[in-house]
């Protein structure tokens, strides 16, 4: 049973008080009993909540079921291609991912979260069909936006080599590395989403296909798979954010590699 919380979203083409006295033994006692069996609910058993992180676990090994396990606990079994596995409440620091096949690892790696934090954690193939499974962490950006924009984050976790993102049939990223991502805040609205090889019209990677992006939420959509399997595919993963009343923002464009095409990205995701 995969334990999850979160929207998971396949696009077309391609989710008491106590009195002292006698009862101090016993109340001391059954406290112990409560508070073992809740830490058994926090992998990890954090100290403190200010010493905990909010991370997702987001399974992007296209044609696999795979169990996952955080520091040799078990969290979700049975997670199928784009299932997202949380939220997790986990204890900063190095924690260990291990993902299983029946009785074979095919991946296990240390990943560090930081205190007071919430990230999503993508296990995917890289650039290389044929190479082993990878992890790549993407920071959930919750900053506020009004109700009528949606923070959107685009990353590259796919199979294939750098490529360049359309949106409504204009180049918005262009030549986005496996492992990479990009940030923007839009109008809320429905694009057209497409992915092609870096500096051509196609053959198509993955799409056109539309993408419904919410006020108010952080939408982050992650490419998985490989064209030639026909894999290809995509996880949405959509957060609530708190909104603001102010007026429109100015543009917002960041993340962890490859350049936008051009510098109105604002106005290339409205048009």
């Amino acid at each position: 049973m995969v334990v999850s919380q979160n929207v998971l979203m396949r696009l077309p083409g391609v989710a008491t008080r106590l009195r002292s006295g006698r009862l101090r033994p016993v109340v001391g006692f059954l406290l112990l009993v409560v508070a073992t069996a809740a830490a058994g609910l926090s992998v990890g058993s954090p100290a403190s909540a200010a010493d905990t992180a909010v991370v997702y676990v987001v399974q992007g090994l296209p044609g696999t079921n795979v169990e996952i396990q955080v520091d040799g606990k078990s969290v979700a079994t049975g997670a199928e291609p784009t299932d997202i596995v949380g939220p997790l409440t986990l204890a900063s620091g190095q924690r260990k991912l291990t993902v299983r096949q029946g009785n074979t690892v095919l991946l296990e790696r240390m990943f560090t979260i930081r205190p007071n934090t919430n990230s999503d954690v993508v296990v995917h193939r890289p650039a290389s069909p044929s190479g082993k499974p990878v992890i790549t962490t993407f920071a959930n950006n919750l900053a506020a936006v009004p109700a009528d924009k949606a923070s959107v984050t685009v990353a590259h976790t796919a199979a294939v080599p750098p490529a360049d993102i359309k949106v409504n049939g204009k180049v918005l990223f262009a030549n986005v590395a496996n492992g990479e991502s990009l940030h923007v805040v839009v109008p809320a609205g429905t694009y057209t989403v497409q992915i092609v090889p870096t500096g051509q019209s196609g053959p198509s990677i993955l799409g056109p296909a539309a993408l419904p992006v919410k006020g108010g939420e952080l939408t982050n959509v992650y490419a998985i798979g490989e064209p030639k399997s026909g894999t290809m595919n995509v996880v949405v993963h959509e957060l609530a954010l708190s909104k603001t009343g102010t007026g429109k923002p100015g543009r917002v464009n960041t993340g962890t590699g490859g350049q936008a095409a051009e510098l109105g990205l604002t106005s290339l995701w409205s048009n």
